[in-house]
């Protein structure tokens, strides 16, 4: 990785990332709960969408915290154990989405059962037969032939006694044989035994008469169990929905007689005297559910632990559901396939589909909030995250990747580019954030490229530059150039305040002129608020003889030299900015000059008393030019004052002819 960028130092602590992952799995078993509960009501797909996010969020928002706690710095294992919490919530929320749909169905038969037995309640009620079907089975069928005994003039006390016959030696011996011998023959021969005309009593009540040995009772449970699957009709229908889906299972199975009395000899007998404790709803939902259910093509009951114990059963359900399907949908709304049974609910390859796409809507918003926070630059020294700063730095359009490389080799040239005091309406921006220490000695910055999308009237935010280092003068720089004051320790650079020459920085409201003018008077003032006499910074070269300084008035007077000439700041150039060039244009840098210091030069060393000798041109004498008459002089000697005390002499200068009064010294 570039060094100019932050690198996580990969610490973490075990316990903070067990912890991680066990309040993070707890957080999305609970959510998931209300999640599944709400979806399954909920009709707009945008709203279930935006529930799924949540869930995630959520998620995220609980794995945050603990990055956060325990200074998780290590993106690496993050990232590992955030998957593991999340793999771990998404089998949790399966197993109980399979739990609920499993409920629903065994809602949905138990309802189903119970408005047949309450039809045949009222067809017993109808020929005069009172019976309470919420006794148990065998009670019902002993009511039911003391009934029938009665209402043909018989004693019912004498009636037969149907839980004696079941449960006499002969009979649990008979359906024991009977399982014994059609569990051997194949599901095919069902045809067999379901026809009315292969058998004497006819349809259903004659294969089970056949099973149970005859009599009254065997037709009775007989026609019961084709009652409850509509006849001869129904039992054949299931029998053929049953070899669709177990094509090896035994004529006993097919039958339907594995879901009434159990799939071994040993079950047999044991449903028998389940029969006189259990009714029938009881019995056909509660004991043999499992058997009942799966051959009517629902699920039994199952609890969440027992689904996600046995992964094989999970897996087959989910493909079950797939290959039905539970909702249908129609424009932008989804709807129970119950309460819309003209709709063919969505399954197969669109369903995978959907289902995928909740797995990422669920879990991106987890990593989205998460995994930043352990990129976060953590300061060492402090031992705590870096501080955000509050203030968002914006500035002017510019080339995204021509920024990252010009502050990957310099970070002061993001200065080179207009800031935005305010940056508001249509328009393209980036922006800064900062990240520091408490000292501000340790600092980066992030950098994002908003652009707006005139077409679909939407700002686009992307990321370019993460954590680049920077430091203390740029901070102090960035401050003063948005107003603010800069931190203890954080000078700003002078090449780059406001005002100064290298800088495209104007302040809102004010024009480039305004900005120079106020720049040079600030420089000025501060010159001369300096010493007249201050030690020199650097020797002086030996006095050199000097030309006579002129008059004002002179118009012979040659070009005054210096024994040093103070030489003024120049600017450096300006590099060109990323908009282009600055303010200014061209690239060339603003026309403020920031003057430099003057440097404290010893007056006697150039007006002091020292002979002034000028040399003559040709043609004229040996005394050269008198400097205050502008005529020849005699003979080569210095400028001394006459005796009178009158002449206007001082230091050797005649300076009788001006106004000393009024005269400008600065």
């Amino acid at each position: 990785m570039n060094e100019k960028y932050y690198k996580p130092s990969e610490r973490f602590s075990v316990t903070g990332l067990i912890l991680m992952i066990v309040c993070t799995a707890l957080a999305g078993m609970a959510i998931s709960f209300v999640y599944l509960k709400l979806n399954s009501v909920c009709p707009v797909v945008y709203l279930c969408i935006l529930m799924a996010a949540l869930y995630g969020a959520a998620m995220g928002g609980v794995a945050y915290f603990f990055i956060k706690t325990f200074k998780l710095r290590s993106p690496k294992m993050v990232i590992v154990s955030l998957c593991i919490a999340l793999l771990f919530t998404t089998f949790f929320k399966w197993a109980l989405y399979d739990h609920f749909d499993r409920q629903d169905q065994y809602d949905y038969i138990s309802e189903d059962l119970t408005d047949s037995l309450n039809e045949t309640n009222q067809q017993f009620a109808s020929m005069g037969v009172d019976i309470d079907l919420n006794e148990p089975v065998f009670d019902v069928l002993d009511d039911f032939m003391s009934e029938l005994t009665k209402s043909f003039g018989g004693d019912a006390s004498q009636a037969t006694k149907i839980s004696d016959t079941f449960k006499s030696k002969e009979m649990i011996d008979s359906l024991k044989s009977a399982c014994k011998e059609f569990s051997s023959l194949p599901g095919t021969d069902y045809k067999k035994y379901i026809n009315s005309s292969d058998s004497e009593e006819g349809g259903a009540s004659g294969l089970g008469s056949s099973l149970l040995g005859g009599g009254t009772g065997a037709s009775m449970v007989g026609g019961l169990a084709s009652d409850f699957v509509g006849g001869d009709e129904g039992m054949e229908y299931y029998a053929e929905y049953y070899l669709e889906r177990h094509p090896d299972a035994s004529l006993w199975e097919t039958l339907g007689m594995a879901a009434l009395l159990g799939k071994d000899e040993d079950a047999v007998e044991e449903s028998i005297n389940k029969l006189g404790e259990l009714n029938i709803r009881e019995y056909l939902l509660e004991y043999h559910g499992e058997e009942m259910l799966d051959y009517m093509g629902y699920k039994n009951r199952a609890s969440v632990l027992n689904l996600m114990t046995h992964p094989g059963k999970l897996i087959t359900d989910i493909k079950d559901i797939n290959a039905e399907g539970r909702w249908s949908y129609s424009s932008s709304h989804s709807y129970s396939s119950s309460s819309k049974a003209d709709k063919e609910p969505v399954h197969g390859f669109i369903l995978w589909l959907v289902w995928i796409g909740e797995l990422l809507v669920i879990n991106a918003p987890a990593f989205l909030i998460a995994i930043p926070m352990c990129q976060r630059p953590f300061i060492e020294s402090d031992n705590d995250w870096a501080i955000r700063h509050n203030t968002q730095f914006k500035f002017g359009a510019v080339n995204a990747q021509a920024l990252k490389s010009s502050m990957e080799a310099n970070p002061m040239s993001l200065f080179n580019n207009q800031a935005l005091i305010t940056a508001g309406g249509r328009t393209n921006y980036f922006t800064v954030t900062l990240f520091h220490s408490r000292s501000y000695m340790e600092n980066y910055v992030l950098v994002d490229n908003t652009t707006y999308d005139a077409r679909r009237k939407t700002y686009n935010h992307k990321n370019f530059i993460n954590y680049m280092a920077v430091t203390p003068e740029f901070v102090g720089t960035l401050f003063t150039i948005f107003g603010l004051n800069p931190p203890v320790g954080c000078h700003p650079d002078p090449l780059y305040t406001p005002g100064g020459f290298s800088t495209s920085y104007v302040p809102q409201g004010t024009s480039i002129t305004e900005q120079n003018k106020a720049a040079e008077a600030a420089s000025y003032a501060q010159q001369r608020q300096q010493p007249m006499q201050q030690p020199m910074q650097q020797p002086l070269q030996p006095a050199q003889p000097v030309q006579p300084a002129p008059t004002l008035t002179s118009p012979y007077a040659p070009p005054q030299q210096q024994a040093q000439p103070v030489q003024s700041a120049q600017p450096p150039q300006q590099g060109s900015s990323l908009l282009g060039g600055s303010l200014f244009g061209g690239g060339q840098p603003a026309p403020t000059i920031v003057p430099q210091p003057a440097r404290n030069i010893d007056a006697d060393s150039i007006f002091g008393e020292q002979q002034i000798i000028q040399k003559p041109k040709e043609g004229e004498g040996q005394g050269g030019i008198n400097l205050l008459t502008g005529k020849p002089k005699d003979e080569d000697k210095p400028l001394v004052a006459d005796s009178s005390g009158t002449s206007g002499f001082m230091d050797g200068l005649d300076t009788s002819n001006l106004d000393l009064d009024n005269f400008d010294f600065k």
